[in-house]
């Protein structure tokens, strides 16, 4: 190769780590005014997305979100079946919920450091075997703070053990990110709001440690949809129910504060998936319904 052939290509290579390590490493450049979703279907009581994965693509299905504490329960046996059915299906797992069981304590004076990292070695290497992107971080029987318990020390312990999870993530070097999961003040007593978590995953301060936004949290906690702006490089995940009854959203009519939710993922240029979570009572007509929910307004602000 001549000279100024390495030299291209050496310049090509220095721009690459240079565009790398700009930012806070936030993910995938957005061009702004774009928006572009991958809709899936995350684990609820009475959904099971490791069982149904063949049916939910028949469904519209783009991916599949387990339960990853009910997915670590598992035996290897069980594990491995799950895998090979999943990886036989039309679709994949690439995102996973209810993390951390509630026998599990994140905070309070009985956190055991020892047992969260066993958990964590477990639950994260079958994240990363059945090829999970974002692991969301909501598990409020785990995290939220013991009664009389200082919240400000709670807060505390979430930063760590966040630090924890990265640093599996970084030593193992997983391809995934964690996502804080803002949860309404009647589930949990720490990281009500986006903006709550946002402040959160900026303290902890690691590129694995993001943000993760439900819609249904969200309006439930009357959160004006524009923090999406503020939050737009840590924003790593979606989930949509409806926030009266916590049921799959079939139109953009059905609450008007869907309209800026979405016109503010436009604004952002996001590029990322979105699960519709919740219960279901005809899971196919529920599912099917909710998905092309989700794809109608991709469309629409694309």
């Amino acid at each position: 190769m001549s000279m100024t052939g390495l030299v291209v290509l050496f310049c090509i290579a220095l721009a690459a780590a240079v565009s790398g390590c700009a930012g806070p490493a936030a993910g995938p450049t957005r061009p702004p005014g774009t928006l572009e979703l991958k809709v899936g279907v995350a684990a609820f009581t009475g959904v099971d997305p490791l069982a149904d994965c063949d049916r939910f693509a028949a469904w519209g299905a783009e991916y599949v979100e387990p339960a990853l504490s009910k997915t670590a329960a598992l035996s290897e046996a069980e594990f491995e079946a799950a895998k090979r059915k999943v990886l036989a299906s039309p679709v994949r797992v690439e995102a996973a919920n209810w993390f951390v069981p509630g026998d599990i304590r994140l905070t309070g004076p009985a956190v055991d450091r020892a047992k969260i990292r066993a958990y964590l070695e477990k639950a994260l290497g079958r994240a990363e075997a059945l090829g999970a992107k974002v692991v969301v971080f909501g598990s409020p029987g785990a995290r939220n703070a013991p009664e009389g318990f200082p919240k400000e020390k709670a807060w505390k312990q979430l930063q760590d053990f966040l630090r924890q999870c990265a640093e599996v993530i970084e030593e193992r070097g997983y391809g995934m990110v964690i996502a804080i999961e803002p949860l309404r003040k009647q589930e949990s007593n720490l990281v009500n709001t986006a903006a709550e978590g946002l402040q959160l995953a900026r303290e902890v301060n690691r590129p694995s440690i993001r943000l993760h936004i439900d819609f249904y949290h969200l309006a439930v906690e009357n959160e004006d949809p524009a923090v999406i702006l503020e939050a737009k490089d840590y924003i790593a995940h979606l989930h949509m129910a409806e926030p009266k009854e916590r049921r799959l959203i079939r139109a953009e009519s059905e609450d008007p504060r869907l309209a800026p939710f979405f016109a503010n993922l436009k604004a952002i240029g996001y590029r990322g998936r979105i699960s519709v979570e919740g219960p279901v009572q005809n899971a196919e007509e529920d599912i099917r319904a909710g998905l092309a929910f989700l794809k109608a307004m991709a469309a629409k602000h694309r």
